[in-house]
């Protein structure tokens, strides 16, 4: 079995498991994602040889140096599938242009090092729970929440469907941090 990659925005934000806890009394999924489990993918990768896994290191390196750390803002419960039987349960973040310019600018010169990369479009979620198990879903309103999540890093994972978690960080690409910050730096280090 090939091993498979992705690079994903890791999502820390502990406001999510009573998100999820409050919702899944509602419905009925095989697989619930534990915390530690909780990412935002930015682009699916698949299978990739070692030196096309090297020049995706450093494309996502590049481009997260150009990148300025950013904040999501999480609202909204979706899921993909029939309503009444989602496949997929998931917390969407509100519009983000940060985001957008991030995953097109990583697609954009992923796809020249990985021909066949998934080009699905770039649809922003944290998945909460998946595969449905049975029954139906059972009516609820949402609940109303308002969860920030501050992006600093982005991190390519290598999928490992049988472990816990499932997945493993390979490598952590930090975004550009903002020239305040480093001289904010020096001067800590200078006084």
């Amino acid at each position: 079995m090939s091993t498979h990659y992705f690079i994903a925005i890791p999502i820390e934000a502990t406001e999510l498991i009573n998100v999820q806890r409050a919702i899944l009394p509602y419905y009925s999924y095989r697989r619930i994602y534990r915390p530690d489990e909780f990412h935002m993918t930015i682009q699916f990768l698949g299978y990739v040889d070692g030196e096309e896994l090297d020049e995706v290191k450093e494309i996502t390196r590049r481009i997260c140096e150009d990148t300025l750390p950013f904040t999501l803002t999480f609202r909204s419960i979706d899921h993909f599938g029939r309503p009444d039987r989602p496949r997929v349960l998931t917390i969407v973040p509100d519009d983000s242009e940060p985001l957008q310019r991030l995953a097109h600018a990583l697609r954009q010169e992923l796809v020249d090092v990985i021909p066949r990369l998934d080009r699905k479009a770039f649809v922003p979620h944290v998945t909460l729970a998946k595969k449905w198990d049975a029954g139906e879903r059972v009516p609820y309103v949402s609940p109303e929440f308002q969860v920030t999540e501050s992006v600093e890093e982005v991190i390519l994972y290598e999928v490992q469907p049988h472990h816990t978690p499932a997945y493993r960080a390979i490598e952590v690409f930090p975004l550009r941090r903002p020239e305040e910050d480093i001289w904010q730096s020096r001067l800590k280090f200078l006084t």
